[in-house]
């Protein structure tokens, strides 16, 4: 059938009055077009395959960039949709442990240097700032973005956050909140 014939037949069905489901534009015009256009099949010839993406094996010599980078250390070659070695993310108790870390050191009311500087690190962690964290305690930065930072200070503004600076070496979230953590009730 026809497109024509198609829309005749449907103006001749609507003209006479009867009752039809209600119908959207989008649903008569896909009826009409998958009515009037032939069957098509997917064939293949001899030794053709279909369009795949390559496989997500090897790893990429570029590190990824953008949101990937926030998630993810290693991506496949050609594939940077695909992650091969993700980064540890904070949980979800991590997160409410540093909140509440966070809102204790604020309700104290005495703002000091020592509970300012613990708050600011602490919103560090919960953005995820693993560079700019390693930055102020002072780590030096490896040549590779994946490796993790060696030889970070142990203290920062009279806080002492060796813990922190272990964790931040080992690029573990978990060990970083139990270290902020214990950095805030020791305040």
């Amino acid at each position: 059938m026809k497109l024509p014939q198609l829309l005749a037949a449907l103006l001749l069905v609507v003209a006479s009055g009867l009752r039809l489901p209600p119908l959207s534009r989008r649903g008569v015009i896909g009826a009409a077009f998958a009515a009037s256009a032939p069957a098509l099949r997917a064939v293949a010839a001899y030794g053709e395959a279909a369009n795949q993406a390559p496989p997500a094996l090897v790893p990429s010599p570029f590190y990824p960039t953008g949101e990937m980078a926030k998630t993810c250390e290693v991506v496949a070659a050609g594939r940077e949709d695909v992650c091969l070695k993700p980064l540890k993310m904070l949980s979800a108790y991590d997160e409410m442990r540093l909140r509440k870390a966070s809102d204790a050191l604020k309700a104290a009311g005495s703002s000091t240097p020592a509970s300012d500087e613990a708050v600011r690190l602490i919103g560090l962690v919960e953005a995820k700032e693993w560079a700019t964290l390693a930055g102020e305690l002072g780590c030096t930065q490896p040549k590779t973005p994946d490796a993790a930072p060696k030889k970070c200070v142990t203290s920062v503004a009279g806080l002492d956050v060796a813990k922190l600076a272990a964790a931040v070496s080992k690029k573990d979230p978990a060990l970083m909140t139990d270290a902020l953590v214990k950095l805030a009730a020791s305040l």
